[in-house]
């Protein structure tokens, strides 16, 4: 899925530290023991380049402080290292030691790392973040950009939500919809609702600066990074956050698979990331997207949703085969659970986000 149409070959990365200083190459890193590769150019850190790259590396700050990016080199030479307040043990150094976020690459290189292998293996955290900017897309909806704090970058996997405080309002869960690749950059989107007092303080009073108190990240609606089957996603209004962040992650992972989009608004003309969606297929390779709205007012709701996902039964009559990823609101679920499961879905192969307030 995430090949990039007419993708220029990846550099070998084999090369010198002399040739390096004549011309910067990129150089391949494999992690061990997970056996995960990547590539880092020659500005980059290792870091930087292997969470770009997916890889879900173990760390906290991101600048050089805590000390809890550390790995150690087995194989390979070490470009220019920065500075950085953590000091690493002289004992640890002489094994090979040194700080991902502060450390490039002067050749390939081999590091012993270690990496989250799924949501027991990322920490509860709790930071306070400055809203950096407000994009207000359409009337009623609203992208909140966040920035984490220097020192306490916010990890997460993609899929996973976090709670939001802010003046006294009760605190109100959101998905955060950016790849984890940049954890101090994050966003989350809120649809105007009557009635409903957090958007209505977002759309009327909240300002860049303002900061805000994230505790997180919770949730398993995660990719499933080991399968190879075709990925079929549903989104349901605001659901497009999580699934954003999981179809950012596949892509950054460079997975093959075919994908298949389908988003569900109420109203014709509300898909508020048109644009991205058109821009991933014009841009990959098997990424097909579906817009979709609700059609009538008769019915519940999870019934009314299935009825305007007939394209997704027709182009997949056969679900057997694939991993589907749901993002739908509290109530709509078990209609739709019938309808996937009535097309051969495996109950396994669900996974499924449910949104009180969307």
């Amino acid at each position: 899925m995430a090949k990039v149409k007419q993708q220029a070959e990846k550099p070998s990365g084999q090369h010198s530290p002399s040739a390096d200083r004549a011309q910067p190459m990129s150089a391949k890193v494999k992690v061990i023991p997970s056996g995960s590769e990547f590539f880092v150019g020659p500005h980059e850190t290792l870091l930087e380049a292997g969470l770009r790259a997916g890889l879900h590396l173990t760390y906290h700050c991101a600048n050089g402080t805590c000390g809890g990016c550390k790995a150690r080199v087995v194989a390979g030479e070490l470009g220019d290292v920065g500075f950085h307040d953590y000091r690493i043990p002289a004992s640890e150094k002489a094994q090979g030691y040194t700080l991902m976020c502060r450390a490039r690459a002067a050749t390939d290189l081999v590091i012993e790392a270690a990496e989250a292998s799924g949501v027991a293996d990322v920490p509860l955290q709790e930071l306070t973040a400055k809203v950096v900017k407000l994009e207000r897309l359409m009337d009623d909806l609203m992208v909140v950009h966040l920035r984490t704090p220097r020192s306490k970058t916010l990890r997460f996997l993609a899929g996973q939500y976090v709670t939001l405080e802010i003046d006294g309002l009760p605190p109100r869960d959101k998905s955060i919809a950016s790849c984890p690749c940049s954890g101090r950059l994050l966003q989350v989107h809120f649809r105007r609702r009557k009635g409903d007092p957090f958007p209505k303080y977002v759309f009327s009073r909240l300002r860049t600066s303002k900061k805000v108190l994230v505790t997180g990240p919770f949730g398993e609606f995660t990719l499933d990074e080991a399968s190879k089957r075709p990925m079929v996603l549903l989104a349901y209004e605001t659901g497009f956050a999580s699934v954003k962040s999981l179809i950012e992650h596949a892509i950054a992972l460079e997975l093959e698979q075919p994908l298949h989009l389908y988003w569900v608004v109420e109203k014709p003309g509300g898909h508020y990331m048109e644009n991205y969606c058109r821009a991933w297929v014009d841009g990959l390779d098997s990424f097909h997207y579906t817009p979709l709205h609700l059609r009538d007012g008769k019915g519940s709701l999870g019934k009314r949703t299935a009825k305007a996902l007939r394209p997704l039964w027709t182009d997949h009559p056969d679900l057997s085969g694939v991993d589907l990823y749901m993002s739908i609101p509290v109530g709509a679920e078990h209609p739709l659970h019938e309808e996937l499961l009535r097309h051969g879905l495996p109950e396994g192969r669900l996974r499924m986000e449910l949104l009180e307030k969307y």
